[in-house]
């Protein structure tokens, strides 16, 4: 596979792969990722040509040793066996996550500004630098403080090789899908196995401000996150996607809900709400998981990032029960008392 070029291809000469190349396809990976639809689209193949030929993606991925191709449940299992857990060494948040956040799977962090979602998604990322795998982080907001980030890895004595973290910063939407579509290579030479994107709504609102612009806004928004979401399977990676708020108009509602609308949510196997508490406490919600139910959390922030998780429906159950127990006694004393009398 490794002499196979695009132009090998039928139907697929010079000018074709030069455009494919030019968006970020060079290999049986990038097609494969993209799907035949969006194969069709940008080789201007009919449907028939890309789905054959991503058939044939697939074969040579599989004589390559990576068949990744989900056929019955066998092979679902054999997928998941692959996955990666990343703990973070915080008791109750890691029963939250069943042990850690996962491989091949997509997570949407969301909250106020000065909720702390990036400083989770830099203790995540510096959990996972401790565990050996490469990680890359994209900024689309400017938030990412290189010394914030060793003081995390410090606190949590966690050393790491340079080359294994990757960071870029995007200011221009197009520059970012752009980047994202480009990274293959990067992602296989660092070994990586999580990619934290703070901010990546934020950034594609800015391109499409307008009412007028709201559905392609949502096109673009829904191709980057088709495309993470194969990416995240294919290549067993976790993506951590921190998002913005806005004010929610449901006077039902919450006060507050994240920004995109509903295609982030239909995208993302994990949401996590955070919100500010007191001092350094934040709260934390866990609105969407396919194996934990809805739960609120309370963690704090210090030198170690995100640490003290505690869950407020057993603080509360405890303190009940607490209560019930302080009270039981006390009617016991008086019957002791009214006894001795």
């Amino acid at each position: 596979m490794k002499d196979f070029k695009l132009t090998d291809l039928e139907g697929i000469g010079p000018t074709t792969n030069t455009k494919l190349n030019k968006a970020g396809i060079f290999s049986p990976l990038d097609v494969v990722i993209r799907g035949a639809k969006e194969f069709s689209r940008i080789s201007g193949l009919s449907t028939d040509a890309a789905a054959k030929h991503l058939t044939t993606m697939k074969k040579m991925l599989a004589e390559d040793g990576n068949d990744i191709e989900v056929k019955d449940v066998a092979s679902l299992r054999a997928l998941r066996a692959r996955q990666i857990k990343v703990p973070l060494k915080v008791e109750e948040l890691d029963m939250m996550t069943k042990k850690g956040f996962e491989t091949q799977s997509l997570y949407e962090i969301y909250g106020d500004e000065g909720s702390g979602k990036t400083q989770m998604s830099m203790t995540i990322a510096a959990e996972a630098l401790g565990q050996g795998h490469g990680v890359i982080f994209i900024d689309c907001e400017g938030a990412f403080d290189l010394d914030r980030f060793d003081q995390i890895c410090q606190s949590r004595d966690i050393t790491y090789e340079e080359d294994k973290l990757g960071y870029h910063m995007y200011s221009d939407e197009s520059d970012l899908e752009k980047g994202i579509q480009n990274m293959i290579e990067e992602l296989i030479e660092r070994d990586v196995r999580y990619i934290v994107i703070d901010g990546l709504v934020g950034l594609i609102r800015l391109a499409f401000e307008g009412r007028g612009e709201l559905a392609d806004r949502q096109i673009e928004l829904k191709g980057i996150l088709k495309y993470l979401r194969n990416l995240s399977i294919l290549l067993n990676i976790g993506i951590i996607i921190t998002n913005q708020v806005t004010a929610n108009p449901d006077p039902f509602g919450a006060k507050t809900k994240p920004i995109g609308g509903h295609i982030l949510g239909h995208y993302v196997k994990y949401i996590i709400a955070m919100s500010k508490g007191m001092k350094n406490n934040r709260n934390v919600r866990l609105i969407k998981s396919p194996n934990s139910p809805q739960g609120d959390y309370v963690c704090y922030l210090n030198e170690e990032g995100v640490s003290g998780f505690e869950n407020i429906k057993a603080r509360d159950k405890k303190r009940k029960m607490d209560t019930v127990g302080v009270e039981h006694t006390q009617d016991l004393v008086r019957k002791d008392l009214l006894l001795d009398v």
